[in-house]
């Protein structure tokens, strides 16, 4: 399976000195994703022993095979609600399927703060 994906280093090319290439392809067996991975993961085998499988997001793929890809834009299940701090500041909930997370350093040391709790 020949597959090419869009380089996502493609953006910043600018900022590096050597050439960045718009496309990647790789070659490989399609294989399962991980329990672990996002379900829109594709997996191809690599042939490396130390890196066995490579892991690409199926919206960065332009083509399988030399076929053109059309992927369709998922909606995202991320919500974000900008809660305002008792002093002013402003900080930003993410609500994910998978929990809240908040932007206050509260949060980074407890992993829990009061603007999570606000925000719907």
């Amino acid at each position: 399976m020949k597959v090419t994906v869009k380089n996502p280093m493609y953006a910043e090319r600018n900022r590096y000195a050597f050439y960045i290439p718009e496309f990647l392809t790789y070659e490989g067996d399609r294989v399962p994703a991980p329990k672990w991975a996002p379900d829109d993961t594709v997996c191809l085998t690599t042939g490396n022993l130390n890196w066995p499988i490579r892991m690409l997001d199926s919206a960065s793929i332009t083509s399988i095979d030399d076929k053109t890809v059309v992927s369709a834009k998922v909606e995202s299940k991320n919500k974000t609600v900008t809660v305002e701090g008792s002093k002013g500041q402003k900080y930003v909930v993410t609500i994910t399927p998978e929990g809240k997370t908040c932007t206050c350093p509260g949060f980074g040391f407890r992993h829990s703060c009061k603007h999570v709790l606000a925000a719907n």
